[in-house]
């Protein structure tokens, strides 16, 4: 007769056991990595369905940890679905639970998340109250994560300036700087992300000598990790000559506004309509300078793309060229670019009747500078007749 053996009655109860718990572990390891992958796919349906599992799992095994960790994952897809009613009451019960369990850090890290959904939201003082409990509540723990602080107080900055209130805004993202230079120091992206920060808020301050300061060096660390055609790249561009355009300084501006325009026509590639946007935009400016020979250049190269939809965009482009040869006192050049956007307008049919007349009546005006007052009438007799309203005409036909 066999004697009872303690270690066999182990094995024996393991072997028993082990099907049902291996098999829980691994749905509930499938759960979390598929979910897991979704997330980095941005594949954020997919991650909230199988986040939502990992939620259950969590709960029916009582994992503290996880049941907040899945909850944050769970937010986080469904922010970025656009759900924030959901995500807001989906962070609220994670919230709930790490109060009950006494956890600050995961407190802490809700909060974060919250803030992070009010921001999506546009409510910049929920957003603002929750990073300022977060930062007091973090400051209170006996080792405070530097990391998640610098953070915090970045987007506690960033609400600030949100909410209009730049003069609170400046001293918080400039202590977050301080502390994400210590942290990554002073050459990393994340110190970047805060210069050009503060480069904007300074510029919308009238603080351009600040501005451009905080601005040349995120610029310079962008250009160095991601490279001179970046979006990081040319976004610190377009704030840098912004602020030199506002501060005066017309010839710096301008040859930043060209850089950045050649480096936007690198990053786009294919995208020429965008590229043919920013030559339109910089047209603009160089007319507000009274530099209406690279104006010129630039608005027939947009032309030259336009011309592949037609449309408005088209219609309102050859009238800036027409503005611009007006401007320069060569009004038969004018008249040509504004018939020109005529026939555009005509081809848009008769919701832009009302683009089309204006076009006439500016078209009869400089007509009347050239002493043609036989066609400038013929133009104004038209643009009357389509003011008149559909129904008027109806009836008098």
């Amino acid at each position: 007769m066999d004697l009872f053996n303690p270690l066999n009655w182990s094995v024996q109860l393991a072997a028993w056991a082990a099907p049902g718990i291996k098999a829980w572990g691994l749905e509930r390891s499938a759960n979390r990595a598929e979910a897991e992958r979704h997330l980095k796919a941005r594949n954020y349906e997919e991650a909230e369905k199988f986040l939502k599992l990992a939620v259950d799992e969590a709960d029916a095994m009582r994992h503290s940890v996880r049941k907040i960790q899945f909850r944050l994952q769970l937010a986080e897809a469904q922010r970025k679905l656009g759900k924030l009613d959901d995500a807001e009451k989906t962070i609220r019960a994670a919230l709930e639970y790490t109060a009950r369990v006494s956890n600050p850090s995961g407190y802490v890290q809700c909060l974060d998340a919250l803030a992070e959904v009010f921001h999506d939201a546009g409510n910049f003082d929920r957003m603002e109250a929750a990073l300022q409990e977060g930062v007091r509540i973090e400051a209170s723990m006996p080792h405070p994560d530097a990391v998640r602080m610098a953070r915090r107080i970045h987007r506690l900055g960033t609400a600030r300036h949100k909410n209009g209130r730049d003069d609170d805004a400046i001293p918080a993202l400039e202590k977050a700087l301080r502390l994400q230079e210590e942290i990554s120091g002073e050459d990393h992206p994340d110190t970047a992300s805060l210069l050009s920060e503060l480069g904007v808020v300074h510029r919308a301050r009238g603080n351009h000598e600040e501005a451009q300061k905080y601005l040349r060096r995120s610029l310079r660390i962008n250009e160095h990790t991601y490279g001179h055609v970046s979006e990081e790249a040319v976004r610190d561009l377009h704030h840098l000559a912004g602020s030199l355009e506002e501060a005066g300084d017309i010839e710096g501006a301008s040859a930043l506004y060209e850089r950045a325009l050649l480096q936007k026509q690198l990053i786009v590639g294919g995208d020429l309509e965008e590229f043919a946007e920013m030559q339109y935009g910089l047209a603009g400016m160089y007319i507000g300078w009274s530099n209406y020979a690279r104006a010129r250049e630039l608005l027939s190269e947009a032309v030259g793309i336009f011309k592949r939809k037609k449309g408005p965009r088209l219609a309102v482009t050859y009238e800036t060229m027409a503005h611009v040869e007006e401007c320069s006192g060569r009004y038969p050049e004018a008249v040509a670019e504004l018939a020109k956007a005529g026939k555009v307008w005509e081809q848009c049919g008769e919701e832009r009747h009302t683009e089309l007349a204006e076009n006439l009546e500016h078209r009869a005006e400089l007509l009347d500078q050239l002493r043609k007052r036989g066609e400038a009438k013929w133009l104004r007799e038209r643009a009357a007749q389509l003011r008149v309203d559909p129904q008027q005409q109806a009836q008098t036909a």
